[in-house]
């Protein structure tokens, strides 16, 4: 093969695989999974996430029981990516928007968006009922990869536009109601559970 071929495939297979770790990033995030979060990172990796800024390993261990304490659901999207790959470094900026439920009540809302939107809601007679709360932004990362495994060895996110609302979702009336069928925060969660059998009907 022409070597100037195989570097530009070599380049794409190394884009290919970091691009598939800022998705892992994304399950692990929204189905609370502590182990598969811990992956992504390199052992001496940070992560500058704003509320946390320090070692990826402890952003991980914070991160997750936040979750889960905090936050009735969410979704997050990795959009488009532009990866820049330099030998066994990579650099990345990823654009992403997610998606949140937190809990109502006047000490869970003013704990996650603030005393003034808590003031706002308490006002308008919804500080009882679930909120959304909307997102977008980018993650800037640095890969390294060693032993043949690309990681993160730093990450610092932009969080550059945010909505908050009383929730409108219905999931228990009319036709939704079929359609409601959420995943877990866990891995009893159906793609953790979709696997390859040993052997696939022909």
């Amino acid at each position: 093969m022409d070597e100037q071929l195989e570097a530009r495939l070599r380049v794409a297979l190394d884009r290919q695989e970091i691009e598939h770790v800022l998705k892992l990033y994304c399950r692990a995030i929204d189905r609370c999974d502590l182990e598969l979060l811990k992956t992504i990172y390199h052992p001496d990796g940070t992560d500058d996430h704003g509320s946390f800024s320090g070692n990826a390993m402890e952003f991980a261990e914070t991160i997750i029981p936040s979750l889960r304490e905090g936050i009735l659901d969410g979704m997050h999207t990795v959009t488009h990516c532009t990866i820049d790959v330099e030998g066994d470094f990579a650099t990345s900026e990823s654009y992403y928007w997610a998606y949140q439920q937190a809990p109502g009540g006047e000490e869970a809302v003013t704990t996650f968006f603030g005393p003034d939107y808590a003031a706002k809601a308490k006002a308008e007679g919804t500080i009882d009922g679930k909120h959304d709360y909307y997102c977008g932004g980018r993650y800037i990362d640095l890969f390294e990869r060693r032993a043949g495994q690309w990681k993160i060895l730093r990450r610092k996110i932009t969080n550059e536009w945010n909505d908050i609302r009383p929730s409108t979702r219905i999931t228990d009336a009319g036709h939704v109601a079929h359609y409601n069928l959420p995943g877990r925060r866990d891995r009893q969660d159906p793609v953790y559970l979709n696997r390859i059998p040993d052997r696939v009907p022909a």
